[in-house]
């Protein structure tokens, strides 16, 4: 089974949003030879808390495993998006629809939106749980 980070990053990289660039979603930490100017929208994807689940005989059959999902728009927003009308609130919706229609429950309370201090990207963080069962 994949990891979950690597799960939502495959989802989100198949979703095929033209506000990014599949090459612009992370499991890793963005190294400094990324754009750092604050130009490109990104997505940086990691583990978030996670718990066992479904006990029988004090053995747990699942987890509840957590991902964090952030995404740091580009400064350059309205001149970069293909659709002239297609707003950040829009886009995260559009990430947030396509994560619950794969089993991913959104967590509450859906952090507000801040700017990043070093880029001035505005940024929007999102928890995500779902329960895995263990394989044999």
């Amino acid at each position: 089974m994949k990891l979950p980070i690597v799960q939502v990053a495959d989802l989100l990289e198949a979703a095929n949003f033209g506000w990014v660039d599949p090459e612009h979603i992370y499991t890793t930490n963005v190294t400094p030879d990324e754009d750092d100017s604050g130009k490109t929208t990104f997505i940086r994807i990691q583990d978030a808390v996670g718990r066992m689940a479904y006990y029988a005989n004090d053995v747990a059959f699942a987890q509840v495993v957590g991902v964090e999902v952030q995404i740091f728009f580009s400064n350059k927003w309205s001149k970069l998006t293909k659709d002239e009308n297609l707003t950040i609130y829009d886009a995260k919706v559009a990430v947030l629809k396509k994560l619950q229609a794969n089993g991913w429950k959104i967590q509450n309370p859906l952090n507000p939106d801040t700017p990043d201090p070093d880029t001035g990207q505005k940024t929007a963080t999102i928890y995500v749980t779902k329960i895995l069962e263990m394989e044999n």
